[in-house]
């Protein structure tokens, strides 16, 4: 239990407000107001173990996690990008590692689909644990939340502190926490699925409504601790701390 507890440190590589493999983050909801934590303490089968989304938002072992490429096979869309740099882009493959200070060895964040035995505990959605094995039940996908502009972003860098989504690849269904108890040995967090929510935003004059993922399927990449100010230490792209995405600049 202790150990599960003991500090770590958030270290991205650069701090040019960007996403990079190798970087060690926190991964915020913003409808739990909590961020995803894996406890190896409640295994699920041989492979498996659980993930909550804690209260506990202080960097340690439970809740730090490492951004990794997927090095397997893709699909068709990895084609169009050719990607050179070390930077997370929208639209690219990526793995979420458990911090190895908690484990031994590599886990990775994992879901499978829906069956009439396998399913998330509380609310019966599609289950969201960590796995032992690096397969595609374990690639993610980061996606930008407005629709409007989500083909048109795929490629471009993936900000620190700004809300995204993560899609599962193997399922085409969202990460997701919501307010649904969790009762563990830290107490009581809420429970991780995968789901997509869908919330209508209402347009001004001459815009049309556009649907947009829901809170619960909103997550920031944390790789830095606020200041007593209150601002991040590495701050992520321009205006990226409100509740909804910035639109890309012109010429992007």
């Amino acid at each position: 239990f202790a150990h599960a507890l003991t500090p770590a440190a958030l270290d991205p590589k650069t701090n040019d407000g960007y996403v990079h493999f190798g970087d060690t983050v926190m991964l915020f909801n913003q409808a739990t107001d909590g961020c995803l934590a894996c406890d190896p303490d409640e295994p699920l089968n041989d492979d498996t173990f659980a993930t909550t989304s804690t209260w506990y938002t202080e960097p340690c072992s439970r809740n730090t996690f490492t951004i990794a490429k997927w090095e397997g096979r893709g699909d068709k869309k990895d084609a169009m990008f050719e990607f050179r740099d070390d930077v997370v882009h929208f639209g690219q493959k990526i793995q979420i590692k458990c911090n190895r200070s908690l484990v031994d060895d590599d886990c990775f964040l994992t879901s499978f689909p829906r069956t009439p035995t396998s399913y998330s505990r509380y609310s019966r959605n599609q289950e969201v644990v960590m796995s032992r094995k690096s397969v595609w039940s374990t690639v993610w996908e980061v996606q930008y939340l407005d629709p409007q502009f989500k083909m048109e972003m795929e490629g471009q860098a993936v900000p620190t502190n700004a809300p995204v989504a993560l899609i599962h690849c193997g399922t085409h269904q969202h990460l997701a926490s919501d307010v649904i108890k969790y009762r563990n040995d830290f107490g009581t967090e809420y429970e991780m699925f995968c789901k997509s929510f869908n919330d209508m935003m209402k347009g001004q004059l001459g815009v049309r409504e556009r649907t947009m993922l829901g809170d619960c399927n909103r997550w920031c990449f944390v790789a830095s601790i606020p200041t007593e100010d209150g601002e991040p230490q590495a701050q992520g792209a321009e205006g990226s701390q409100g509740g909804e995405p910035l639109p890309p600049a012109d010429g992007q």
